[in-house]
């Protein structure tokens, strides 16, 4: 996932930018001060920049289930044994819920309880068209601990480094089996400079 997170911050100054911003307040530009679980609160537009990532790149793009009974859905009768595909990867870029679907933007999930959620076309549906774990009781229980990994990677990266693509024009290099991984991607790092 932090491929892809480097892809997407790189191909979007302007989110790079407003990220680096969120960093500097919270640390106040200390390059040694280690995160602590306050901080990880506090990074918000982080949060959100990891979900639109995982939206345009979802690490598991496909969910399967099987029933274990006959059921009704989507006005069929299913028998008990079924397999159900759910492909998130197009759900969660489906223009019937989604506003402008491929633009790359985290404020669609940065303090969404504040804004009128100008991205999302029907917010009663917000829990059925993202999903970054799963779902129900089957959803992923490192979850949390997942999150609190990418924002300290994160962090602890573009606070100390500056990140460039060696080619920006070069495409996303990444296998869609049943895990989105990146193959290769090739950067250019450097000490950050304030």
């Amino acid at each position: 996932m932090f491929c892809f997170i480097v892809y997407y911050l790189e191909h979007n100054p302007e989110v790079k930018k407003r990220l680096r911003q969120e960093f500097d307040k919270v640390f106040v530009n200390d390059l040694t001060r280690l995160v602590t679980y306050k901080d990880l609160e506090e990074l918000q537009y982080c949060e959100a920049v990891i979900k639109e990532v995982n939206r345009h790149r979802p690490a598991a793009f496909i969910i399967s289930r099987v029933s274990n009974e006959s059921d009704n859905v989507g006005e069929y009768e299913w028998p008990e044994g079924s397999v159900f595909h759910m492909y998130f990867g197009s759900i969660m870029k489906n223009k019937n819920y989604w506003t402008d679907p491929e633009k790359f933007d985290p404020d669609r999930f940065y303090k969404v309880e504040e804004s009128k959620d100008k991205y999302l076309l029907e917010k009663k549906k917000m829990k059925n068209t993202y999903s970054m774990f799963g779902g129900g009781i089957r959803i992923c229980p490192g979850r949390k601990l997942a999150l609190i990994e990418l924002k300290c990677l994160i962090t602890l990266v573009y606070r100390n480094y500056d990140i460039d693509l060696a080619d920006i024009n070069a495409p996303l290099n990444y296998d869609a089996d049943f895990i989105t991984s990146c193959r290769e991607l090739l950067v250019k790092i450097k000490p950050r400079k304030f």
